[in-house]
């Protein structure tokens, strides 16, 4: 679940206050103590890092679509009411920011700024520089502690009340933090660049992914094709009824998320060239407005009806989530061109909109930062 703060500044102020506490106490009470003067400068410069990529992370705008942006005839044309503009493809407003974002990853309260096209490299740069520092540091804390152990029945042995009381707080508070911004790193790299989904794309897919569990995925599809691409429906009726009366369709068969390319165009594309990846002010490759596709996202008329459904713009279903027909119930073919209305929802979750559907973390849509007033 998305962290919420009564207090916005917290957001900045909580890890100012442990970057600032563990890094300088630790390194003022414990590795002057016994660090090498090259292992502190190493040390510092890690921090540094970290301070210039938060405060970049924090400062630099996420990404606002073109004025009088319009979408072309193969993308949904969402337009938002708050900014008066239609909104690209993978855009969102946050109900925080108060405006549209290019590639909204997700709101971040610890920098008070959303994760988007723009500042998505420093945000994973500062993540990246918190694990090497803590990595680092707790290297060095707990060698500092063996040593202390080793010496403690040695006569004369100089220790310093205040060192062993920083190696207390200091170290499992580092490794806290280590723990913490490791899992929310996996997280963001995996699906950046293993998926090359925002994480609001994630959550996008795990929806689709519980509706095709519940087979009310494909009719929602078909529906969603005959509104997008009517011209496909002449002299197709057959063989869409074929594939609505299959017994089962795999998912990868009918959903393509079509910006998915590899995992290394993936992160090209989020995070620039590899070799400026450590660079502090390096930006993306792409404008945030257009984006590379997959070959399985191309439209051809003459293809196979789950091939078209592949092409369809993300997310497939228009956002939609529920069927236009009765509410709780999804229209089949069966053989013999006879009409069947069956009961399908199980889970309450499939009665929901869209904008109110969780996942099984309890994440909703909001929970990003997206104000779903006008998504």
């Amino acid at each position: 679940m998305a962290v919420k703060l009564k207090y916005q500044w917290l957001g900045i102020a909580i890890p100012t206050f442990l970057i600032s506490f563990i890094g300088y106490v630790a390194h003022y009470f414990v590795l002057l103590n016994f660090a090498s003067t090259s292992k502190q400068v190493i040390f510092q410069f890690c921090l540094t890092m970290i301070w210039i990529s938060y405060y970049l992370a924090i400062k630099t705008n996420p990404g606002k679509p073109p004025i009088n942006y319009r979408p072309s005839e193969t993308e949904w044309h969402n337009y938002c009411k708050k900014c008066n503009n239609f909104k690209p493809p993978r855009c969102h407003h946050c109900k925080t920011c108060k405006q549209c974002v290019l590639s909204m990853d997700h709101h971040c309260p610890w920098t008070m700024n959303c994760v988007g096209h723009n500042n998505f490299p420093h945000f994973v740069r500062f993540l990246f520089w918190v694990i090497v520092t803590t990595s680092y540091l707790l290297t060095l804390l707990i060698k500092r502690v063996c040593q202390l152990w080793y010496m403690r029945h040695m006569p004369y042995t100089q220790t310093y009340i205040t060192e062993i009381v920083a190696l207390c707080i200091t170290t499992p508070m580092d490794a806290f933090v280590l723990i913490t911004i490791s899992i929310l790193f996996i997280r963001c790299i995996y699906n950046q660049g293993f998926k090359g989904m925002t994480q609001i794309e994630s959550w996008e897919m795990d929806r689709l992914e519980s509706l095709h569990y519940k087979k009310s995925l494909l009719p929602l599809l078909v529906d969603t094709l005959k509104g997008k691409m009517p011209q496909v429906q002449k002299n197709r009726h057959q063989e869409i009824n074929n594939l609505l009366s299959k017994r089962y369709v795999p998912f990868e068969n009918i959903v393509n998320f079509p910006y998915d390319i590899n995992v290394w165009t993936n992160l090209i594309n989020i995070m620039g060239p590899w070799y400026m990846w450590l660079w502090p002010f390096a930006k993306p490759a792409t404008d945030g407005v257009s984006f590379m596709k997959n070959e399985l996202s191309e439209f051809e008329s003459d293809s196979s009806i789950e091939d078209i459904l592949l092409s369809l713009p993300w997310p497939p279903d228009g956002t939609r989530h529920i069927l236009t027909t009765e509410s709780g119930v999804v229209e089949t073919i069966v053989d013999g061109g006879e009409q069947a209305m069956r009961e399908r929802y199980t889970d309450p979750r499939d009665k929901l909109k869209r904008t109110s559907w969780y996942n099984d973390w309890g994440e909703e849509l909001s929970d990003f930062g997206v104000d779903t007033e006008v998504e």
